[in-house]
């Protein structure tokens, strides 16, 4: 079904008649396969829920398990309805704004085992806070931070602006391909790390890389693909608007020794040009945008930039058959 999805996007909106769509590469064990949780709390006939927003609606169905999720944060989420009756952490009311804990967030590192749980709230200030925290440590010896975000917002938006660690050093971690990560509560980190592995390992292999070559990272979030491209490149540069994310991505390159990366906060179309402009001209230029596709100017900087490759990394095949298109067109 994607393949014929990827086919017909290709045709229909890129008009690419002849492109070599490749299989598709399914995972062997497709079960509780996502490294992060997010549910939300709230009240149903005077009860405790914490599950999934029914279809069209603000109604949360209660739910026990979750089978794309891994078993401990199913776990974790029940106990936290446990915590909330019996220490009187009461759940958020959308329609009244009223209530403390909106959201509970459960982020996990595969290869370590280690956990983060985030604790989303209205308020600040919570009553039995410590209790809370002795209770989930001594129930899961592997969680390693516990985090609150504090969101007071009338908003679908999940996080806030303000997160305090309250256990730990604020930092789990997680290994892709013998490379060390550390994610933070607000890190972008994708949510399958068998299939990302599978995913990144592939983009290295359309690069074509043999060790001399300069690379453009565009959207590089924590450095992610950038790493994996380090690995076999002369030197990455690696752009993101999040500052925090490339707080991150430093820390990552780092953390695994790697020199022959440079990162930079801002916009990848502005940023790039003025990477050519100093004389840094890119063999390959890799992107990983978000679902809108790539910024038009980003498109005409990478025609002028004229790269041997470029690889396009894609979580929606039909913006990429559009930008596909402006890329043949262009040359």
């Amino acid at each position: 079904m994607k393949h014929d999805t990827v086919v017909n996007q290709f045709k229909r909106i890129g008009h690419i008649e002849d492109a070599n769509i490749l299989p598709t590469i399914g995972m062997e064990e497709p079960w509780r396969y996502r490294n992060k949780t997010q549910v939300p709390f709230g009240l149903a006939n005077g009860d405790v829920v914490a599950g999934f927003y029914q279809k069209r609606s603000h109604e949360i169905i209660d739910m026990r398990h979750c089978l794309i999720q891994t078993e401990i944060s199913d776990e974790i989420i029940h106990e936290m309805r446990g915590i909330c009756r019996d220490l009187k952490l009461s759940p958020y009311n959308e329609e009244s704004n009223t209530g403390i804990l909106r959201h509970v967030i459960v982020r996990t590192g595969f290869k370590t085992d280690e956990i983060m749980v985030i604790l989303v709230t209205r308020k600040e200030k919570i009553i039995n806070m410590d209790r809370i925290v002795s209770r989930l440590l001594e129930k899961f010896p592997q969680i390693k931070v516990i985090a609150q975000n504090i969101n007071p917002n009338v908003t679908n938006a999940i996080l806030g602006e303000k997160t305090n660690i309250i256990y730990g050093e604020g930092y789990i971690y997680d290994e892709m391909n013998g490379i060390r990560f550390a994610i933070s509560p607000r890190s972008f980190y994708q949510v399958n790390p068998v299939q990302t592995e599978t995913l990144y390992s592939k983009a290295v292999e359309f690069a074509g890389l043999t060790g001399e070559e300069i690379v453009f990272d565009a959207y590089c979030g924590i450095g992610t693909i950038t790493l994996f491209l380090a690995q076999h490149a002369k030197k990455v540069y690696g752009v993101e608007i999040i500052p925090e994310a490339i707080a991150d991505a430093n820390m990552n390159a780092k953390l695994n020794g790697f020199e022959n990366t440079e990162f930079a906060v801002g916009k990848s179309e502005e940023v790039i040009p003025a990477w050519i402009e100093q004389g840094i001209v890119p063999d390959v230029i890799v992107v990983d945008p978000p679902r809108k596709g790539c910024d038009k100017t980003l498109l005409d900087t990478m025609l002028e930039a004229a790269p041997k490759r470029i690889v396009y990394v894609s979580c929606d095949s039909s913006t990429l058959a559009r930008d596909i298109k402006i890329l043949v067109d262009g040359g």
